[in-house]
C-alpha cells in the first residue's frame, strides 16, 4: 500500500503496540498484521468505490444545462407573444367594425392587418435574435459532447 492510502484510514497497526489480541468475554482472537492490512485494503477499495459513485456538482450542472437547452422547443411559438399579437389583431378588427362604417371599416381592416403583420414580424425577429444569442451555448455543449 502507498503512503497516501494509509493516511486516509489511519496509521498501520504494529505488533509491538500490543493490538494483536482482542478479548471478548470468554473468547480470544488473534489478529495478524496481514488481517489488518487486508481489512485496510477493503476499506480503501470501498472508499474508492463510494468516491466513484459520487456525482460531481460541475458535471451535474453542465448535464442539466445541456438537457434543458436540448428540450426547449425549437421553431415553435414560445411564451405569450404570438397570442398577444392575435389578441391585438382581434380587438382592432372588432373595434373597426363596431365603430366605423363602409369604406372606412375596410381601410381600418387593412391597417390592422398590416400592423398585426408588422408586429408579428417584429416578434419573429426578436425570436431569431434570441435563438442566435443561444447559439454559442449550443455549440459549446456540442463540442463538450464530442470531447466526452
Amino acid at each position: 500500500m502507498s503512503e497516501e492510502e494509509t493516511d486516509d484510514v489511519g496509521d498501520p497497526v504494529r505488533e509491538e503496540e500490543g493490538l494483536d489480541e482482542r478479548i471478548d468475554g470468554d473468547r480470544t482472537e488473534t489478529a495478524t498484521v496481514e488481517d489488518v492490512e487486508t481489512l485496510r485494503a477493503d476499506v480503501v477499495a470501498f472508499a474508492d468505490e463510494v468516491e466513484d459513485r459520487i456525482i460531481k456538482r460541475d458535471t451535474l450542472e453542465s448535464d442539466l444545462k445541456r438537457y434543458v437547452r436540448k428540450r426547449q422547443r425549437r421553431g415553435h411559438a414560445r411564451g405569450w407573444g404570438p397570442y398577444l399579437v392575435l389578441l391585438y389583431g382581434t380587438a382592432m378588427t372588432i373595434g373597426a367594425f363596431a365603430l366605423l362604417n363602409g369604406g372606412w371599416a375596410i381601410l381600418a381592416m387593412i391597417v390592422v392587418w398590416l400592423s398585426t403583420l408588422g408586429l408579428y414580424v417584429v416578434m419573429v425577429v426578436v425570436g431569431l435574435i434570441g435563438g442566435a444569442l443561444g447559439l454559442p451555448g449550443r455549440l459549446r455543449d456540442w463540442i463538450s459532447g464530442l470531447r466526452s
